[in-house]
């Protein structure tokens, strides 16, 4: 029998089969006359307690599908706002800092401090996610999520292998990368998390690109959409050229055609009364040659149209708006740059500004203010009692406004000029 309190400080799950070793105490139950063992503690036999916990986490969300790649959520490629949720103190952090700094320094990183060992470090962990995405916007949006720690036993990084912290990675609506330990250590936050790195700067690395590179890959992409569009320009160009020769060839057809029907009603008309035929020819003469101008206005303007069209999609589709919309891009990136420098620097000057004011507060000269004196001997000591003077001997008396002298007498300071 183990009471409930008992059970809860218990790491891993009891289960049948399992060997264990249980420290407790045998009571006699008097009123069912029951003999039991009351156990305080038990632990694996075998396998330590951590270790068999760390299993059967496993296994149960396992089955849940949480390590299941189909999951989890895309990286973004240029994450520009990122959370760092580890320890305010060590290196962690300012080794995750220089190593984004030097791939991308554009990039605005936040620090989210946490405890990252002992009992309240997996509450801290749970509560620095869930707000991090419930005031995501507030904070000017967050891209991408690291939680990372240094190295240490398995112990020292138990933190991360709670399922509370586990739950709290895969609700959260942020994608989150871990960098925890060394690259051999493995935690149950490093299965559930949308992308694992070996260490704190490694993930750092992984999810930051180098921004050399990445201007590099625009630039070839550039030259790549250039040459493009201009196959596609000169392949349109060839489309226009032959369908313009057939619509000329089209109209010197339809040409001839109404030269041979002027012909033929020429020829009719000549096997009539002249005078009369001849106002008939002419009519249908005007009508066809009216006709036929309608027809190849409407053909000219149709091609004119179809070539002003795939004009205007080309020059959309122009390389000089693809370089705008990145020149836009950078602008607005050195933009933040500058406005994050200048809100470090006003930060600055207000930390300077206090520990002045307190220097000023904590001075000597705030307790002349209030009445008190300096007092010091020949040598220059201060005197802090009568026993440091000799009969004679002449001291200094320093006030708020000025200092005069005295002269000990019997253990008695007489004022001096």
């Amino acid at each position: 029998m183990m009471w409930r309190n008992d059970l809860e400080k218990l790491r891993f799950s009891p289960a049948d089969g399992l060997e264990v070793i249980a420290e407790g105490e045998v009571k006699l139950y008097e009123a069912q006359g029951r003999l039991q063992l009351y156990v305080h503690s038990m632990i694996p036999q075998g396998a330590g307690e951590l270790e068999l916990a760390f299993r059967q986490l496993c296994d149960k969300l396992r089955a849940e599908g949480l390590f299941d790649a189909a999951r989890k959520r895309p990286i973004p490629p240029v994450p520009m706002h990122i959370v760092v949720i580890t320890s305010a103190t060590g290196d962690v952090f300012h080794d995750v800092l220089i190593t984004v700094c030097k791939r991308f320094a554009n990039i605005h990183i936040m620090l989210f401090p946490v405890q990252v060992q002992g009992a309240p470090a997996a509450t801290d962990i749970v509560r620095a996610i869930e707000l991090v995405n419930a005031h995501a916007v507030a904070i000017g949006g967050v891209d991408l999520i690291l939680l990372v720690r240094g190295g240490g036993s398995l112990e020292d990084l138990w933190a991360f292998n709670e399922e509370a912290v586990a739950r709290a990675i895969v609700k959260s609506s942020i994608p989150i990368a871990t960098g925890i330990g060394h690259e051999p250590d493995i935690t149950i936050a490093d299965l559930v998390a949308d992308l694992r790195g070996p260490t704190p700067t490694g993930v750092a690395a992984l999810v930051v690109p180098e921004k050399q590179a990445l201007t590099k890959s625009v630039s070839v992409l550039e030259d790549m959409l250039l040459r493009e569009l201009t196959a596609r320009c000169r392949d349109s160009q060839h489309v226009l050229d032959s369908r313009q020769a057939a619509l000329t060839e089209e109209i010197f057809r339809m040409m001839r055609s109404a030269s041979r029907k002027t012909d033929s009603a020429g020829r009719q008309i000549a096997a009539i009364e002249p005078r009369h035929a001849i106002a008939q020819g002419w009519r249908r003469l005007e009508n066809a040659t009216q006709q036929l101008r309608q027809r190849g206005i409407e053909h000219i303007r149709r091609a004119r149209d179809r070539l002003t069209d795939g004009a205007g999609r080309i020059q959309s589709h122009g390389p000089q708006s693809r370089l705008a919309h990145y020149h836009a891009v950078l602008m607005g990136l050195d933009t933040q740059l500058i406005s994050a420098m200048r809100h470090k620097q006003q930060l600055r000057q207000h930390q300077l500004a206090d520990l002045e004011k307190q220097l000023k507060l904590a001075g000597p000269l705030q307790v002349l203010n209030r009445g008190f004196t300096i007092t010091t001997d020949q040598r220059g000591r201060i005197v802090k009692s009568s026993g440091q003077v000799q009969p004679g001997e002449q001291v200094a008396t320093r006030t708020t406004d000025g200092t005069f002298g005295s002269i000990v007498v019997d253990g008695i300071v007489v004022d001096g000029t």
